[in-house]
């Protein structure tokens, strides 16, 4: 096995995962021996439009014409036209704060509650994942945080809502800490990799009231559940939540280019009419970005696309039914087009990769996250490869 001159991310470099890829297709890699390796997961749930989507390409593509880079301080039509139509799609009025990852917009959304309330606690979830930054880390709940010296001090855990159903438990929390300490709670309004799971409805009604009580902020992570994934806009269209601040990144541009956003509340734009920002990046509101993000919004709004999401979530239901009688299966859930299956042993990936396909695989749980442009006809195909591949393991 050759050696790189580049790192393998999330891995020890002598175990690393190897995808040879000469060039992309649609929906799926061409590796080396020219084989489909159809892309199950999104690539990191980023890639919603497959790997070459016209609209984006060309949006990208006439923007390198006019206006490839410009002055954070810039100001020029895209940049307001997109924004205002991204603002239109969160539906909730608010400003724009711009960044080129979902960790950079988790670290500002951070920065902005704690420089805003002048408190420093962040409360989060143990099962979550906001990013691989150290302050991102330090919310973050999983493995990825544990190796790493971040700002996990300033840090409390939640009680799990799934033991917390009305949140009474999170509010002795709060009482415990002190409210005057608390700037903030970062949650994912739906838990991607970590297996597709919310808190129940009658939880966030029980957060809403206790923010109202004690005033801290609410930090909504849509970075992988926001665009359409979870079959509304963003998560939050599902929950009985009013939040401060909502970072995205990921399917904001496709994936084609690297970019993020954090949406404030007008309470939070209001600070800083007169508070200065001390937030900023080299590529804030990149126009190569706000060019893919205007096409990706465009095209979420489009009548076929609509029906196109429709008909992969319907795919998955159907599917959920089936996996949920296979022996190996613990479990299933499902959210739009975003899919978690709980095993009840592993399987190496290899054994998806043989069958020409890629799904998130994270110890004894596969994630499925079709890219929205796959043909219904195509998923089910591959969902029926994996049906296939399930009944072997439960035979063994």
């Amino acid at each position: 096995m050759s050696d790189h001159p580049f790192y393998f991310t999330w891995t020890a470099q002598l175990k690393a995962l190897r995808i040879e890829i000469e060039k992309s297709r649609d929906c799926y890699y061409l590796t080396t021996e020219g084989r489909k390796l159809y892309d199950l997961s999104s690539t990191s749930y980023q890639a919603a439009f497959g790997h070459s989507f016209s609209p984006i390409k060309k949006a990208i593509q006439s923007q390198l014409n006019s206006l490839p880079i410009s002055s954070p301080k810039g100001v020029f039509e895209l940049k307001q036209r997109a924004t205002q139509k991204l603002i239109e799609y969160l539906n909730i009025p608010g400003k724009i704060f711009y960044t080129v990852s979902g960790a950079e917009s988790i670290e500002n959304a951070l920065k902005m509650a704690r420089q805003i309330s002048g408190k420093e606690i962040i409360l989060a979830r143990k099962n979550s994942y906001h990013g691989a930054s150290l302050g991102a880390l330090s919310v973050t709940g999983d493995w990825r945080t544990k190796d790493h010296k971040s700002l996990s001090k300033w840090t409390k855990r939640i009680p799990d809502p799934q033991v917390d159903p009305n949140a009474e438990k999170l509010a002795q929390l709060i009482e415990k800490i002190g409210a005057q300490k608390i700037a903030a709670i970062c949650l994912e309004t739906f838990i991607g990799g970590n297996g597709v799971i919310s808190a129940p409805l009658s939880w966030w009604r029980g957060l809403a009231k206790l923010k109202k009580k004690y005033g801290f902020f609410i930090i909504l992570d849509e970075v992988v559940c926001g665009f359409g994934r979870t079959g509304k806009p963003f998560g939050f269209h599902h929950l009985p939540i009013k939040p401060d601040f909502i970072c995205m990144a990921k399917i904001i541009t496709g994936g084609y280019i690297p970019f993020g956003a954090v949406w404030t509340s007008k309470e939070i734009a209001s600070y800083y009419k007169s508070n200065t920002l001390s937030c900023g990046l080299t590529n804030y509101a990149h126009p190569l970005g706000l060019s893919a993000m205007e096409s990706v919004i465009d095209s979420l709004k489009t009548t076929q696309l609509k029906e196109q999401i429709k008909e992969l979530s319907h795919g998955l239901e159907t599917y959920k039914e089936k996996f949920e009688l296979i022996g190996v299966v613990n479990e299933v859930r499902v959210i739009g087009t975003l899919m978690a299956i709980d095993l009840k042993k592993n399987i190496p990936f290899q054994r998806f990769i043989d069958e020409d396909i890629l799904v998130a695989l994270v110890g004894q749980r596969i994630i499925i996250a079709p890219p929205f442009t796959m043909r219904p006809s195509i998923l089910k195909k591959l969902l029926k490869r994996i049906e296939g591949l399930l009944k072997e393991d439960s035979h063994e």
